[in-house]
């Protein structure tokens, strides 16, 4: 919390609402601490945590998605998703096949944590479709100076 600034310090150090909006430059910084508070890279925290969330994420308002729909299905809802959780970038999906997709994330400057967060979620979000041997590869990335993020995701 020392590494944030003093507004977000005091008011992430009390309860936080899940309605409440919290920038997303906050957020990887939290992200990247907890990574080295835990001594691990934040490549591998982050992705974890971004697993985990859209875990969490299925518990509630997406469980509906996760349960019924096919990967394809779940695919063609991924811009709509993300405009509901964030409030600029576009994300986009080209290339699906029925065994695979790529996603682009365009407009967004991100970081090496959210970068590796929103990894995480698409990761754990093909798994809850029930599909087998998900792999999601990061091929671009704007945090290490590509002009958006791009994932290839594949399943059997």
């Amino acid at each position: 919390m020392q590494t944030l600034p003093a507004e977000y310090a005091t008011r992430l150090g009390g309860i936080v609402l899940a309605t409440e909006t919290v920038p997303v430059h906050i957020l990887n910084t939290l992200t990247a601490e907890a990574a080295k508070a835990k001594g691990e890279s934040v490549e591998q925290f982050a992705r974890r945590a971004g697993r985990e969330g859209a875990s969490d994420a299925v518990k509630g308002i997406y469980r509906f998605f996760a349960l019924i729909l096919t990967p394809a299905a779940l695919l063609s809802k991924a811009s709509s998703m993300w405009s509901t959780l964030y409030n600029r970038g576009q994300m986009r999906i080209e290339n699906q096949t029925d065994r695979g997709a790529t996603i682009k994330l365009l407009d967004f400057p991100s970081e090496p944590a959210g970068c590796a967060r929103i990894t995480g979620w698409i990761e754990r979000m093909a798994e809850l479709t029930g599909v087998k041997d998900v792999r999601v590869q990061q091929t671009q990335c704007y945090a290490k100076g590509a002009p958006h993020c791009e994932w290839n995701v594949t399943w059997q």
